[in-house]
Order: structure tokens, then sequence, then C-alpha cells
């Protein structure tokens, strides 16, 4: 029979001796770059790989982490990935200061207790993210951005106390890891189901280690030898979802302006149709959403396929475990059908303007015989 899994109750909380606290926000760059220009731009040489992101450091700081009154203060590592399909990464890792626990640390990230060299955490992102934008403005065709960030966290530990391993900490500590994972700091009562259901998603390759991947949080012990390779492939799986979460964006904006060019083409005469600017507008954007049809099947397919994106067959599977939990392809049928919808609208319109075109030119054709014929009957 399997373990009984322990709710812990309020104070007994996992403390820190070694740790870092990790933040992953994507953002819209603004668009599609090609890997020589961003590789002019940043001053970094550009790999051949177009999964692989410019990394920009922006070095150590100084971080502080507030909870309950306590302050405690560590250092912060920070980095911008730039990725050539068009999205970008603010990461931020905190040195956790020893002796805090795991509780503070919820309790910090859901009372803004988090600030960067004496900036609040979103805000210092918030300045990250519009230096990055500044620097590649002059390369975009389009200065409208995605309004949206999506933040994601991440707590590896590496010593702590008590000194359990990693199924005590399942049992012992459940409900708190749960808490972190599902992003929340109420005071509720956790159901054993959901306990179960987050500590379920384990994408480790030793028993004594712990990879938890939810769709908000992960939750990380060991793994030392294998971390760097999870996180890139956790990174790659937040940029895909992002990136389809722009494009939602993009077809909607499309979809309204093929509903306006409908709309014309509704209130506008038959000959006037000839003349409108709706079937132009319906071109427009069926142009705009092609090109986003061409870049998912020309880029985004190959780092859908975990086959395609490693060879190795533990990080195939962590890899299509990550792109699941993270619903990436279920932002993709959503692009996808939008995408379908549209090109099928555009069809149904130019259908019905070449049949009204057809009808004018029998009627013009009919008024021509007949003038002829007319003009050559006997006065």
């Amino acid at each position: 029979m399997g373990r009984m899994i322990n709710l812990a109750q309020t104070g007994e909380s996992l403390a820190i001796i070694k740790g870092k606290l990790n933040f992953f926000v994507t953002f819209d760059t603004g668009g599609e770059v090609d890997k020589a220009t961003l590789s002019a731009v940043f001053k970094i040489p550009a790999g051949p790989e177009y999964c692989k992101p410019f990394e920009v450091s922006f070095g150590t700081l100084t971080g502080l982490i507030v909870s309950d009154g306590r302050s405690r203060i560590g250092n912060v590592l920070g980095r911008v990935d730039v990725f050539a399909m068009g999205v970008g990464l603010v990461c931020i890792e905190f040195e956790i200061p020893e002796g805090m626990v795991v509780q503070d640390i919820i309790s910090a990230m859901h009372t803004n207790g988090i600030s960067v060299d004496g900036l609040d955490l979103n805000a210092f992102i918030a300045r990250k993210i519009g230096e990055t934008r500044e620097q590649l403005k002059p390369y975009m065709k389009s200065k409208a951005y995605y309004p949206q960030t999506r933040k994601y966290s991440m707590l590896k530990l590496e010593t702590y106390t008590p000194p359990i391993d990693q199924a005590e900490l399942k049992v012992q500590y459940g409900a708190e890891i749960t808490r972190f994972l599902s992003g929340e700091s109420t005071a509720r009562r956790l159901h054993g189901k959901e306990i179960s259901d987050k500590l379920s998603h384990d994408i480790s390759y030793y028993d004594e280690d712990l990879f938890l991947v939810s769709y908000e949080a992960a939750f990380v012990k060991g793994c030392d030898d294998y971390f760097i390779d999870l996180r890139h492939y956790l990174e790659l799986g937040l940029v895909l979802a992002f990136l389809y979460q722009v494009y939602d964006w993009k077809m909607d904006a499309e979809i309204s302006e093929a509903f306006k060019a409908i709309k014309l083409a509704q209130n506008t005469s038959t000959i006037g149709n000839l003349f409108s600017q709706s079937t132009r507008r319906l071109e427009k954007a069926l142009l705009k959403v092609s090109e986003i049809k061409l870049d998912i099947l020309d880029n985004l397919e190959d780092l859908m396929n975990p086959l395609k994106v490693t060879s190795d067959w533990y990080y195939q599977g962590a890899y299509e475990h990550i792109l699941r939990i993270l619903k990436v392809k279920e932002y993709e049928s959503i692009v996808t059908h939008k995408i379908d919808a549209l090109e099928d609208l555009y069809s149904t319109a130019q259908e019905i303007s070449y049949s009204k075109i057809a009808l004018i030119t029998e009627v013009v054709v009919i008024l021509l015989i007949a003038f002829e014929v007319i003009a050559f009957l006997p006065h």
C-alpha cells in the first residue's frame, strides 16, 4: 500500500541551507530577427542552432527577500535570452540566504517582497524588457508588442534541514511543495489528490533526485549532473508556449480585419465591390496569416518534435513531458484552428466575389450582344 502524504501544518516549513530561486519571464521582442542581426546587435557570435538564444548577461546584482518583516540579502545573477523566433526570456537567479524557509519564499513571492538592485522584481524585469526592445526596435517592422508577459518560478535545493531524501520530502512536505508548484500562498487545506497530482510530474533521472514540473513552477532537488540540460528544455518549452500566445494575439488582429472586410462587402453594392477595399483587406490578412503558418512549418514544428531537438532518449521523454505540462500543443492547436478558419473564410469570400464578377460579366456580355443586334436591325 502506498505511503500517506502528510499535510504539513502551519510552521512546519523546510529550512534551506543552500539553494537558488529562479524566475523566468517570457516577453515579445517585436518579431522574428535573423541570427546575424542579433549577433551584430548584442556583439555575441551566432550559433548554428535556431533554438539557441543569445544570452545577454547583466552580471552579479544584489537581491533582497522580505517576508514577515524579516529581510534577507543575497547575490543575484541575471541575463536576457533573445531568441531569433521573436521571444525574449529574462532569467533572474537568487542565491537563497542560509536558514530561510520555503514558506517565507512563497510569502515573499506573493507580497512583492522580492527586489533586485533596489527595484521591485517586476519593475526590474520590466526595465530589462524595455532595454532589450529598445535595442531591437530599429530592426522591427511592427512597433506593436504583445502586452502580456509570463512569469515562471523554479526553486532548486542543494542542502536543507531536516536532511531527508526525496521520498520523505514528498511525504513530510508534500503540501508545501504543492503550494510552491501551484503558485499560491493561501492557507487553504489542500486535497490529497491535488498534492498527489503535483508530485507525480517528476522528470528527474536518478531515484534520489527530484525535478517536479507544473504549469506555474518547478521544484528541484539534486539533478546536478544534468540540471543545465533540463533547464534548457524547460526554457525552450516556456518560449514555445509564449510564442504561440503571441501568434494567437496576431491572429485575433487579422480576424478582426477580415471581419471588417466582410462587413464592408455586405454594405457595398455588387458593382461597388469590384472597386472596394474589402477583397484587398482579406488578401492582406491572409498574407500575414500565411507568414505565421510558414514560420510554424519551417521552424516551430521541428522544435515541437523531441526526436528532432535531441537524440538522447531520456531528454526526449523529459522534453515531451515539459511540452505537455506547459500545454504547448494546446496553444498550437488554437493558432492552427484560427489559421484554418481564416483561410476558409477567405476562400468563401473569394468564391462569392468571383461569382458576383461572373454574374456582372454575363450581364455585360448579354447587353453588348443585345446592342449589336439592335444596331443591325432595319430602322
